[in-house]
């Protein structure tokens, strides 16, 4: 019974160490839902212009039951939002489903160019503008709510919508671009005649031959080309080469105020497809002109922020900065005196920056200037500290004036204040630790590599993926991990299989974006050695044809195990041997006396 029990015991302990044998490595967390995916089609916006853009989202977790609101952010200053926050309730998403042509070069039957929607957001040219040379990324911020009004949850997404000033999608189409354009005089009054002049530059390293500009002014009603042509030519347009356009344009003589889109496409000989741009032009109409511009330069002085600058780049959390405004007198006849400028940061949505996110140094944040003449600027400059620990976003600073001016013979004192936006970014650390293959490896088994990484950093990272490539094969030389929130981290895993014998080499790159849209890059090297294949009964790290039969020499372990039994033999036997002569001995002392007594 005793030994059944033991046969037992033998047998559930050998199935346990089959489990954990065959369970491995425990596979890398996955989270618990995707966050969605983005289209929308890139545009090239001249700086300066407004736009417009659509975005498609597709998300497996969302319900056509739910109510959603997305929050719209630029980090980098590269466009300006009138409005940031958008609801299904107010009708600003559009939750109908659909699908949207990606490539028109395809047929409409080509279901591989049709990307299909959950539903969809439409941002109006009223509400974007292009401001800055960086790329123009979006983040999204996604909250689903029930019927109830009980949130469900938070995504994050970004997307671009267009490329930094002088770069392109493709080298190819970054040759040939409209580097600017400009009026004969603006802003541009009904019923009048202009010039438009385009400013076409040639980026590559060879001519473009046969280049061709269209005006297209279809979408801005009231305007259109004046005696000529939409379309111009232009034989070649050497490297580096800058081209003037002129097309003579005129207005109606009833037009609403407001700006007026054109589209100007380009073509060449050396591009595989044309380039489409969109361009704005300023036009006042009459009732604009008579209460709107005359009031202008007929009644109080204005002082506005005509230009400013922070360094061209976001500022990074606890680093300072300089910035510095360009101010104007718009009015051409009033003289503006006694001005105070106060610059001070707005609050922030969050407790970190609820006092704003930046703070004056080594100076004072009030400037006062005795006079402004008519229609004349200065600048003006104060050293800022963006907070160490506040979230990456676009923050506020209000520029505050309070000045006089002499009004139809009296004084009076003006107010006003302007808000210009900086963005604020924190240092990117995204780390990864070394990377851990255990060897040697034997040629027909699968090693496992692991790779933890995570986010130190205060912003999240996008689009975290890793490329594996050595001399080995693996199911999944490409695997996509997603956005990864800041404090958060994980461990990659992949199964390695060797292709020869020797030395396995090989490296981890991650790629992931920067909360500004950078796409950036971290290599993990690793290696390990590779050995032959391994017979029955072979210890792994032992020298090919080695086994454990009679006729070759056996491990130290075992010889040493032998030993220790052979020399405990020897002392049981030594001990026995002398306890019986020790006893023998005594036997015959015992008979000794006998005899003795009785003789």
């Amino acid at each position: 019974m005793r030994l059944e029990k033991r046969r037992l015991a033998s047998l559930f302990l050998t199935f346990l160490m089959a489990v954990a044998f065959c369970m491995g490595y425990p596979p890398a967390k996955a989270s618990n839902t995707a966050d969605p995916e983005i289209y929308s089609e890139k545009q090239t916006v001249l700086k300066g212009s407004p736009f417009q853009a659509v975005f498609y989202f597709k998300h497996a977790y969302y319900s056509s039951t739910y109510d959603i609101v997305i929050d719209v952010n630029n980090t980098n200053g590269a466009i300006s939002l009138g409005e940031k926050t958008f609801s299904s309730k107010k009708g600003e998403i559009d939750k109908e489903t659909g699908e949207v042509n990606t490539d028109s070069s395809k047929s409409s039957d080509d279901d591989d160019s049709y990307y299909k929607y959950d539903y969809k957001l439409v941002i109006p040219e009223k509400y974007m503008k292009r401001v800055g040379d960086g790329a123009g990324t979006l983040k999204f911020t996604i909250r689903y709510y029930d019927s109830n009004g009980a949130k469900l949850g938070t995504y994050l997404v970004q997307k671009t919508v267009f490329d930094p000033t002088g770069t392109n999608s493709t080298e190819e189409n970054g040759r040939l671009q409209l580097q600017s354009y400009r009026m004969d005089h603006s802003p541009v009054k009904e019923g009048e005649k202009f010039n438009l002049i385009l400013t076409l530059k040639n980026n590559g390293p060879s001519a473009c031959n046969n280049v061709m500009s269209v005006l297209d002014p279809s979408s801005a009603e009231g305007i259109s080309i004046h005696g000529i042509s939409d379309t111009q030519y232009i034989d070649s347009i050497a490297p580096g080469q800058s081209v003037n356009i002129t097309y003579p344009m005129t207005c109606l003589s009833k037009m609403v105020t407001g700006n007026y889109t054109v589209s100007v496409i380009l073509s060449a000989d050396e591009l595989s497809k044309s380039l489409t741009s969109k361009i704005f032009i300023p036009v006042i109409g009459t009732k604009a002109d008579k209460d709107a511009v005359s009031n202008i330069n007929e009644s109080k002085p204005l002082i506005i922020i005509e230009s400013y600058d922070y360094g061209g780049k976001p500022v990074m959390g606890g680093k300072e900065f300089n910035l510095a405004m360009h101010f104007r007198n718009t009015n051409t006849t009033t003289q503006i005196e006694n001005l105070k400028i106060t610059v001070s940061s707005v609050a922030g949505t969050d407790d970190k920056s609820a006092a704003g996110a930046f703070t004056p140094a080594k100076s004072s944040n009030t400037f006062f200037i005795s006079k402004v003449a008519p229609g004349s600027s200065f600048t003006e400059q104060i050293a800022l500290i963006p907070k160490a620990d506040a979230t990456p976003n676009s923050y506020g600073v209000t520029v505050a004036f309070t000045y006089e001016a002499v009004l139809d013979g009296k004084r009076e004192a003006i107010e006003a204040n302007e808000i210009i936006s900086i963005p604020l970014v924190q240092s990117d650390r995204f780390e990864a630790n070394g990377a851990e293959l255990q060897g040697p490896i034997s040629m027909g088994d699968a090693g496992q590599l692991n790779i933890s990484y995570v986010n130190k950093g205060k912003s999240k990272i996008f689009n975290l993926s890793v490329k594996l490539e050595g001399n080995f094969s693996t199911e999944s030389p490409n695997t996509y991990i997603g956005n990864v929130e800041s404090g958060s981290g994980d461990t990659f895993q992949a199964s390695l299989s060797p292709l020869e014998e020797g030395t396995l080499t090989g490296k981890a790159i991650f790629s992931y974006e920067d909360a500004n849209g950078n796409v950036k890059t971290l290599v993990k090297n690793f290696s390990c050695q590779v050995i032959a294949p391994q017979e029955n009964g072979e210890e792994l790290g032992s020298e090919p044809g080695s086994s454990l039969d009679a006729s070759k020499k056996p491990p130290l372990w075992m010889i040493l195990t032998g030993a220790g039994v052979v020399i405990v033999a020897a002392v049981v036997l030594f001990l026995v041997i002398r306890k019986k002569r020790k006893a023998k001995k005594q036997k015959m002392l015992e008979e000794s006396d006998d005899y003795d007594e009785a003789s």
